[in-house]
Order: C-alpha cells, then sequence, then structure tokens
C-alpha cells in the first residue's frame, strides 16, 4: 500500500511540475522534430529527437543517430516527413551534429545566449507519434568546456528521456541537447551554443569521420572550394555520395560548365553516352561562358571516343568533337582551347596540320612539357628524322619543372629509346637509369631489358645480367623469355655453370623451350659434358630447332 502510495504522488509532483512549465515552453515543441535513421536494407537503425536552429532547415541533432545511416528523415511538428541530406558539421566526442533538412520552412528554435547555472530549473521536450511530453529537471553541474560552452549534468529523474530532446528555459529558449549515459542514472546534455557553430570545411571530405553515413557535407559557398571538395569526392570509394556532390555543384553553380562537364564525364563511366550528352547540352543552354562550353563539350566526345570501344552511340565522332572545338576557339581564341583542336586533329591522323598548331603552342602561349612532345609524336608519325624528334623531346624535358618527378617519366623514357635507335647506348642508359629513379625502381620488365641490351652494347656485362635477372623476377609470363637471353648472356661471359641453372629454370617452365636446350647445351659443351649436351641438343632437334642437327654433328 505505501509503495502504491509513493508512485501516486510521484506521479502528482511530475504533473505538477509539467503544470507549472511556463506557456513559451510549450511552444517550443513546434521546433522539436522526430528523427529516424535507416540502413541500406532500409530497416530502422535510430530514433531520437532534434531542434530545428533556423528556418532554413538546419537542425542539431545526435550524431550516433545519422553517423553510419544509409537514410535519414525527420518529421516535424505537424507529422510531415522530410528528408535530411546534408551534414554542416558533426563531433563525434560530444555526440552532437548540425545536419540539413530539405523542407520549404521550419519552425526555428530560440537558443539561449548564455548558459544556465548551477540549480536552475529546465524542461525537457520531446515528441513522438505528433505528442509532445515535457519533464522538469534541475541543474546539478554546469561543467565548462572550450572556454565558454556548458556542459550539463542534471539531479536524478526517474523519467526515461528520448536521445536528442531538447532542454529549455522558462523563456523557451533551448539551452542544450539531451544526452542519457548508458552508465548513468543522470542526464546529460551538450550546450547548443557549441552545436551551432559546428561546421565542416571543404577539407574534411576525406575526414574518416563523415565517410560512412550516406549524408554529404554541404558544399562551400566558394565556388573554387565548391569545385575542390567535387573533386576530392571522386577519390572516395562511394559512387553514388560522389554524383550527389556532383549534382550539388550544379544545383549550387547552375552556370557553370564543370558541374555538368563533372557530370557528363562521370557518366561515361557508365557507359551513359545519352545521359552525358544531355548534361553538355544543357550546359550549352545555361552556362555564362559559351566558349567553355563548346570546348568541354569537345573534350567529353574526344575522352569517350579515345577510350571507349563503342559504336552504337554515333552521334559523337571524332568530326563532332573538331567541330565543337573549333567552335569554342572562335568565340574566345584561347591557347587551351587551339590546344584541344590539335589533339582532335592529331586523333583524326592530320598529323601536320596538329603538328603545326602544337608547334604554334609551344612558341608562343603554351611552352609546356605536354605541347612539346604532342608535337614530338606528330613528326614521328610523320616519319621525320630522329634528330627532329629528340630535339623537341629534348625541349619538352627543358621545360619540366625541376626537379624532375615522375609526371615526367615517360617523356625520360621515349628520349631513352630515340638514343637507343641513334646508337647513342650511354646516353640511353643514362635517361634509363634516370626513368627507374623516377619511378622509385617501379620500371616495367621490357625498360630493364631495353636498357640491358643497351648495357651489352657498351660491355657494361654485369649491369646487364642485372637487369636481365630483375626483367625474368618482375616478368610474369614473358619471365621464360628473359631467363633464355640471361642464359644467354651467361654463357657469353663465360658464366657456363650459371647458364646451366638458369636454362633449366626456364625449362621447368617452359618445358618446350628449343631455345633453352640449345643454351644449355653449348653451355655444358664449354663444361666439357658433350653426352648431356648431345641429349640436349637432340631434346631441340625433337622440338623442330633447325640448330640443333649442326650442333649434333659438331660435337658428336
Amino acid at each position: 500500500m505505501k509503495r502504491i502510495l509513493s508512485t501516486i504522488l510521484i506521479s502528482l509532483l511530475c504533473l505538477c511540475g509539467a503544470m507549472a512549465q511556463p506557456s513559451a515552453v510549450k511552444n517550443v515543441a513546434k521546433s522539436v522534430f522526430e528523427l529516424k535513421a535507416y540502413d541500406a536494407e532500409g530497416k530502422l537503425t535510430a530514433s531520437t529527437n532534434g531542434v530545428f536552429l533556423s528556418a532554413d532547415g538546419t537542425a542539431a541533432c545526435p550524431w550516433s543517430a545519422v553517423c553510419e545511416a544509409a537514410r535519414v528523415e525527420v518529421v516535424d511538428f505537424s507529422g510531415k516527413t522530410y528528408p535530411a541530406t546534408h551534414i554542416l558539421g558533426a563531433s563525434e566526442l560530444y555526440d552532437v551534429c548540425r545536419l540539413h533538412v530539405d523542407m520549404p520552412k521550419a519552425v526555428a528554435a530560440v537558443t539561449a545566449t548564455d548558459a544556465a547555472p548551477k540549480g536552475s530549473k529546465l524542461w525537457l521536450v520531446e515528441t513522438a507519434d505528433k505528442r509532445t511530453q515535457t519533464t522538469q529537471y534541475e541543474v546539478d553541474k554546469a561543467e565548462t568546456f572550450m572556454d565558454k560552452y556548458a556542459y550539463y549534468v542534471f539531479d536524478y529523474n526517474n523519467h526515461k528521456p528520448v536521445q536528442g530532446s531538447v532542454f529549455v528555459n522558462e523563456k523557451g529558449q533551448v539551452v542544450g541537447l539531451m544526452q542519457q549515459s548508458a552508465r548513468s542514472l543522470y542526464a546529460n546534455a551538450v550546450d547548443v551554443r557549441f552545436v551551432s557553430t559546428l561546421a565542416a570545411s571543404h577539407l574534411d571530405i576525406n575526414n574518416s569521420l563523415y565517410s560512412k553515413t550516406a549524408l554529404r557535407l554541404s558544399l562551400p559557398t566558394d565556388k573554387q572550394n565548391a569545385l575542390l571538395m567535387v573533386m576530392l569526392a571522386a577519390e572516395c570509394k562511394d559512387k553514388a555520395k560522389y554524383e550527389g556532390y556532383i549534382a550539388d555543384y550544379i544545383k549550387q553553380f547552375p552556370k557553370e560548365v564543370d558541374g555538368y562537364a563533372t557530370s557528363a564525364l562521370q557518366k561515361l563511366t557508365n557507359n551513359d553516352w545519352h545521359g552525358a550528352d544531355t548534361d553538355m547540352q544543357t550546359a550549352l543552354k545555361v552556362a555564362t561562358d559559351k566558349a567553355e562550353a563548346h570546348s568541354e563539350y569537345a573534350r567529353v566526345i574526344y575522352q569517350k571516343l579515345i577510350y571507349s570501344a563503342d559504336t552504337t552511340f554515333t552521334a559523337w565522332t571524332f568530326q563532332r568533337a573538331l567541330a565543337e572545338a573549333e567552335k569554342a576557339y572562335s568565340l574566345n581564341p584561347q591557347p587551351q582551347y587551339l590546344h584541344r583542336v590539335a589533339q582532335i586533329k592529331f586523333s583524326m591522323g592530320d598529323y601536320s596540320d596538329a603538328c603545326e598548331k602544337f608547334l604554334s603552342l609551344a612558341k608562343k602561349d603554351m611552352p609546356t612539357s605536354e605541347v612539346y612532345f604532342e608535337a614530338a609524336q606528330c613528326k614521328t608519325q610523320l616519319g621525320a628524322p630522329k634528330a627532329e624528334v629528340l630535339a623537341l623531346v629534348d625541349s619538352c624535358l627543358a621545360v619540366a619543372p625541376r626537379p624532375l618527378t615522375n609526371l615526367s617519366a615517360p617523356y625520360v623514357l621515349v628520349r631513352a629509346q630515340l638514343y637507343e635507335q641513334m646508337e647513342e647506348y650511354r646516353k640511353a642508359i643514362a635517361d634509363y637509369n634516370t626513368y627507374d629513379t623516377l619511378m622509385y625502381g617501379r620500371a616495367t620488365a621490357a625498360v630493364y631489358y631495353a636498357r640491358h641490351k643497351c648495357e651489352v652494347a657498351v660491355h657494361q656485362y654485369k649491369q646487364a645480367l642485372d637487369d636481365l635477372a630483375h626483367a625474368a623476377y618482375i616478368g610474369g609470363a614473358d619471365a621464360p623469355l628473359y631467363l633464355a637471353e640471361l642464359a644467354a648472356l651467361q654463357l657469353r661471359v663465360n658464366m657456363n655453370e650459371e647458364a646451366v641453372k638458369t636454362s633449366d629454370l626456364c625449362l621447368q617452365l617452359t618445358p618446350d623451350n628449343s631455345d633453352a636446350y640449345i643454351i644449355k647445351g653449348l653451355a655444358l659443351v664449354q663444361l666439357k659434358r658433350k653426352a648431356e649436351a648431345l641429349s640436349c641438343f637432340e631434346k631441340a632437334k625433337e622440338l623442330g630447332d633447325d640448330r640443333a642437327e649442326g650442333y649434333i654433328k659438331k660435337y658428336k
């Protein structure tokens, strides 16, 4: 009987507390919403409260509710549901975040300008299923953090609150966002003024804090920073999220070509040619810079034609790309637009005209490594003397930034190959060495094989043997070829035991390799093991090697 009376008394006290609340407290309910978060399968993963901080849909809620959500929606005071689309900022330590809700207009709460002192009465406002509940609490502690914000601890209350509910003062001003500790019966709250300051920058897109939620960060208002953010988003593995950032950029900067071109290029990766074409047609209609729109249209077409084998989408041709590029240059004769024209001309096989344009750009407006190299490629296709091609590659490397980086490595490699073709072997070796350094020792087997040939030509046999051994080690399917070459060189420099072992290794990989049998046989002859050598020659003969019979007759 005493227990029943105690329960009734507590209920009456709570009711009296609720009835004693100021009228301003009730009005806050219009700003409080119910938040629901779902995973990728549509399963509800969190249900909390939150509060609107401004009329444009900026809101505060617990970060833990949305940090891994695939979809988030809020139900406002009137029962209408709206999607939460963007994260504006978050604090994992205090488990709060600011987010944007896509809705016409929100009823914003008024936030308190000062912290509530110890002993003050606050009301917790909660909402669920269109019902609002208020409960009175007393501040037990107001601990200061970051010199100006309060972290509140309240006296014990047997009420079980909803995470993300708001504490308000007698003026109806929001003081803090509720946090119920899993290890304590006491309710806590984070100062709403702190939540209002949370703001992610465009560089935070790579912050692991935001990587798991499907909600995107809000783009900055500055166009260049926004574009940089979209570019950084391309490095993320979340394709849907990246496409969302592109759409955000287009919505925020509808007259800029960058967004449409980025969207079109992304659609190329999905083989959505019609979608990409629609993007660029829209850019031509709405973009302020028409010349840029035509040039980017040409680039998108060019990318598709160069990197896709598709032949079903016939609307895009090199002639169409050229027309768009030439239109851009006629509207605004900028060097980059003429460069695009020259590149398309090259791909169309008009090497003479392309070369003329590349050289014109290199001499005046665009003396870059890329342009000199493109001119060199034109000269090669036109069958020009290697000295002319070499002069252009020299210029290409002369204007490259110093110190050279791996970005210049392809140019160094081409010059090495030119020197090799011109029998300037020592110069070729020097460039192959530079290339290897720029590639941090990760050149292909073909490069080490090419360098070994130059080293042999100048009698640098030790280096040549090392390069062949390395080529065989990283050569994959071509390893037997390099092993046979290595064995042949070992035989040449009288390393006969090594030649036999290398030949055996080659034969383990390719048992029908007649070259390996011939080389092994010759090495065995030098080692005075003629019987074994003749056996190798006989095996080569069985494999159809015409050389074998001559060696059998010679050494029998």
